[in-house]
């Protein structure tokens, strides 16, 4: 075998048109992936077409390295990890190649993502039924490696039954069609299928009358059934659930299913989960397109982040069941309805089973079930939930036995847990809450495996029923199948001679196994040995180790705001949880302290733009713009901010100080060979248009104080409308006095917002204790302080907390209100001759809870329709998009925005924030308003 050496991949990089990686900060950031595990890869490629695969196959050859496939790295095993090369198909090979809605097909790339098929079928008719939790960000490649299934799949099946054709790269480099060989003749098969074909052919009776347990739902081991049908070798079914560990998938092609007309939701709410499981038995016979379970621990956490659900969701109660009918016709899924909560009554097993009525009631309660998992990560402990026996499926007669067992096992091993998942199908994730940072809770996982395995076989079912062996559960494959573990090892070794894929699964005997590699395990430690920046109430490693790899931060539609950069640039660089994975490096030791300061380091912090979308939509709330700042903040306490970035948080002071002769400024800036130089001096764009300052500041249009009603405001109008934009200011005031309030607007200065994006702390603190001196008294006698703009409001009622621990911050975030979310409270009646608008939501603005005011205040206006263009953020994320280095993506990121705002019919534009303005204002035609100056303008119309 060739030496293997430092610069062996340089002969990689040569080979491959997409991109290698060897540095040790892209190794660690897909060294984990949604398990418990952590392995750190020799190499990380991410393939631009089939020939990369085999040219890195052909690669890992020759130096004798295993090749793990890797897809979300949503897998809960373990098995998107490994020592050797990491091919990561999410960043290029991620393409819907075509749909064939005449014959109900589509043909994909292994990247491809569950979430992006459903906007690409949205109205047509057709789905793709296998759902699992995960889907909204899991890849084809993924889905098929483990046989994912869903909720749904009691009905609909798992993801291999919808598999029609997958091209696949062998260990040797070839490239075969599993269509094409199961449309082959065994005997005119080439030598090696011809084996595979032997090994069940030897053994047909064996495998399928004595070796399988009589479940649905298994993935456990490989797939051997009716590997051979009608002298045809069908390795599709082998393939699915086979995690990467037979050869490496570059194409699929499935088959979709007409979409059910209606559904409906029976939700059931049980004292105890015998009852739940007796109710399943008895429900089943009316083929129900699928039943989950969530237990109490679950209900209790989602009535605590959904204030909707504490009325639906009863106190007290153990666990619910979603019951859900679907079919062609309305009748027949409210009789199936009716028929089930029929039952449940007269089998006395609970007297709460209601039909969930509405759209939006029952899509909260299927949101509450796919979020299960990383909801149940927000348990404040040091004991976590973990994916240890969380993918048993039992048949279903044997429900009430299993529940009673698990109930006794862990009891006895004195361990806590949560139930939810797929009770129709017998297949229960079940979660026992550890802290393997614990040695004694290390210890358990394999007692309290080694016993679950034991219950389970004796109950005739199986450790993996949908989500994988993995890492985790390998160990058991043996004792599963031992009748026939021998021909596992022999179908490994026809397609799999060098041991490259995957190795470590399914064909490793290691009973220890799953205590090795832990990301926490009795060795961690974790130690931050910097200064802290800013404010933080819970530590700063704790924020850090919240975060837990489910990898929906890596969400490429609409379905979340998420995070915009990795959206369009598919780089785990720019993922949210990247940060986290590279911070844990560095609090663990696993990098060294100074690689903070190391470009590689600060190149993945600064792919945050602090849209703030990740910290909200993240299911376990981590902070992951607060991280990145904290981590900014402590590079430029050691080198200083550079003068491009100075620049960029310099619109307070260039309004007080230029405004008066600032179009005279501008003149030149108007011809692009000027602002080529500016480019080149300050490194802002010259694509974007000059700014300039209105001469007269806001301060200079309105009194301090204006209005004379009974209650007190204090208007804070922030940067862009005090100088930029003075009439949206003035427009705010014009309002609030027509509203009937006393409104301050106090001297003014910058929200700090700017300085803390670009790790100018100290001075973003300054600009704090400005805005505090200058209001003074009158923040304790202000009913309300309000702002216009969204970014602002995210300053004052969040981020400010970050900087300084006050009483005064505590109040100004109490007090504080958006402009819009005031005027609905005065239900106004205004009307305009017919006008339609075009609304943009601001990122800063969707995560507050003031996010539909806007779109309800111009609604209210009888002659106004609003179309809420509901797209990604606008590409600006505050002042990011004005540097050159990141003008094309930020125009890139806003395509999908502007392209619905300038096909929209409206006639205007409007959108609460000053530069996702700038951005629509500079990538489209339209006239672009803020919603208040619209409201202002009809009260005038009104008079």
């Amino acid at each position: 075998m060739p030496q293997l050496t430092n610069n062996i991949f340089d002969e990689l990089i040569e080979l491959v048109q997409g991109e290698v990686f060897i540095d040790k900060l892209r190794r660690y950031m897909l060294s984990t992936d949604g398990s418990i595990y952590k392995v750190e890869p020799a190499c990380v490629v991410y393939p631009k077409n089939q020939e990369d695969v085999q040219h890195t196959v052909e690669f890992a050859n020759k130096y004798g390295l295993s090749l793990h496939s890797r897809g979300a790295g949503s897998g809960l095993c373990g098995s998107a990890i490994g020592k050797g090369i990491i091919l990561d198909f999410t960043k290029y090979m991620n393409k819907l190649i075509k749909i064939d809605y005449e014959n109900k097909e589509f043909v994909c790339e292994p990247g491809y993502k569950f979430g992006e098929l459903e906007v690409e079928l949205k109205g047509k008719g057709l789905f793709f039924p296998p759902d699992p939790s995960s889907g909204e960000y899991a890849t084809f490649g993924g889905m098929y490696g483990t046989n994912a299934s869903g909720a749904h799949s009691v009905k609909y099946g798992n993801v291999s039954d919808y598999v029609i054709d997958a091209e696949v790269v062998l260990s040797d480099g070839s490239v075969i069609s599993l269509k094409k060989i199961m449309e082959t003749p065994v005997s005119e098969l080439p030598v090696h299928f011809n084996n595979i074909a032997n090994i069940y052919l030897n053994n047909a009776e064996k495998i399928e009358k004595f070796s399988y347990p009589h479940i649905k739902y298994n993935v456990a081991g490989y797939n051997l059934k009716n590997l051979v049908h009608d002298n045809k070798l069908d390795l599709r079914k082998l393939f699915g659930g086979s995690e990467g560990t037979l050869g490496v998938v570059t194409k699929l092609t499935f088959k979709l299913h007409d979409k059910p007309n209606f559904d409906s939701l029976v939700v059931a709410f049980f004292d105890d989960i015998i009852s739940s499981a007796t109710a399943v038995q008895k429900l089943m016979p009316l083929k129900p397109s699928g039943i989950e379970i969530m237990d109490k621990s679950l209900l209790n956490l989602a009535k605590e982040q959904d204030e909707s659900l504490r009325d639906k969701i009863p106190d007290g109660i153990d666990n619910v069941l979603l019951i859900e009918f679907d079919g062609e016709t309305f009748e027949e899924c409210s009789q199936l309805a009716a028929q089930a909560q029929s039952i449940l009554k007269s089998e006395n097993l609970t007297e709460k089973a209601y039909l969930a009525v509405s759209a939006e009631e029952k899509a909260k309660y299927w949101a509450v079930r796919k979020a299960a998992v990383p909801i149940l990560y927000k348990l404040k402990s040091s004991k976590k939930i973990l994916a240890l026996i969380e993918d048993a499926a039992v048949p279903i007669e044997n429900l009430v036995e299993y529940f009673k067992g698990v109930y006794e096992l862990l009891g006895r091993h004195k361990v806590d847990f949560v139930v939810y998942g797929h009770i129709a199908k017998g297949l229960m994730h079940t979660r026992p809450l550890l802290d393997l940072k614990d040695p004694h809770d290390v210890e358990l996982l394999k007692a309290i495996a080694d016993d679950f395995f034991e219950l389970i076989h004796k109950l005739g079912g199986v450790t993996s029923g949908e989500h994988g062996d993995g890492r985790i559960r390998s160990a058991y494959i043996k004792k599963q199948y031992e009748p026939i573990y021998d021909l596992f090892l022999k179908i490994k070794e026809e397609f799999d001679p060098f041991h490259i894929f995957n190795p470590e699964i399914k064909t490793i005997n290691d009973p220890y196994q799953m205590m090795k590699f832990l990301r926490y395990g009795k060795d961690y430690r974790s130690k931050d040995k910097g200064e802290k920046q800013l404010v933080w109430t819970e530590s700063f490693e704790d924020e850090i180790e919240k975060c837990h790899g489910c990898s929906k931060c890596t969400t490429v539609t609409t379905a979340t705001r998420m995070c915009p950069i990795y959206k369009f640039t598919r780089d785990e660089m720019a993922a949210p949880k990247a940060k986290a994975n590279v911070l844990r490096a560095l609090i663990s030791g696993a990098i060294d302290n100074e690689s903070l300061y190391e470009s590689a380091f600060q190149y993945v912090i600064d792919h945050c733009v602090n849209c703030g979308s990740c910290h909200v939509e993240c299911p376990s709330n981590v902070n992951i713009p607060k991280m990145a700042m904290e981590a900014r903040a402590r590079y430029t306490e050691k080198f200083g901010a550079s003068l491009e970035k100075k620049l960029l948080v310099s619109a307070e002071l260039a309004g007080r100080t230029t405004r008066k002769f600032s179009k005279f400024i501008g003149l030149p800036m108007k011809f692009k060979p000027f602002r080529k130089l500016g480019e080149m001096a300050t490194g802002v764009s010259a694509e974007r248009e000059f700014l300039t300052f209105k001469s007269k500041s806001l301060l200079e249009r309105i009194n301090q104080t204006e209005g004379e009603g009974e209650k007190t405001l204090i208007y804070f109008a922030g940067c862009y409308a005090s100088y930029i934009e003075p009439d949206i200011g003035v427009a705010t005031v014009t309002v609030l006095k027509k509203l009937g309030y006393k409104i301050i607007t106090p001297e003014q200065h910058c929200c700090g917002l700017p300085m803390m994006t670009k790790g100018m702390v100290k001075q973003a603190k300054d600009k704090v204790k400005q805005n505090l001196k200058s209001w003074g008294k009158y923040i304790d006698e202000v009913e309300h302080i309000v702002v216009s703009c969204s970014s602002c409001g995210l300053a004052l009622l969040k981020e400010w907390k970050y900087l300084l621990a006050s009483e005064e911050i505590d109040k100004v975030a109490d007090k504080l209100i958006h402009v819009s979310e005031l005027v609905n409270r005065h239900n106004i009646t205004i009307s305009h001759p017919e006008l339609k608008l075009a609304y943009h939501m601001p990122c800063h603005l969707k995560i507050q809870k003031a996010a539909n005011s806007s779109i309800q205040m111009l609604n209210s206006v009888e002659g106004i329709e609003v179309e809420d263009l509901k797209s990604h953020c606008c590409g600006m994320a505050g002042s990011w998009g004005i540097s050159k280095k990141n003008y094309d993506l930020s125009v890139e990121i806003g395509s999908s925005m502007i392209r619905k705002l300038n096909g929209s019919d409206a006639m205007i534009g409007v959108t609460d924030c000053p530069t996702c303005r700038m951005q629509m204002e500079h990538l489209s035609e339209k006239e672009i308003k803020h919603p208040i100056e619209v409201i202002a303008k009809c009260m005038e119309e009104n008079q």
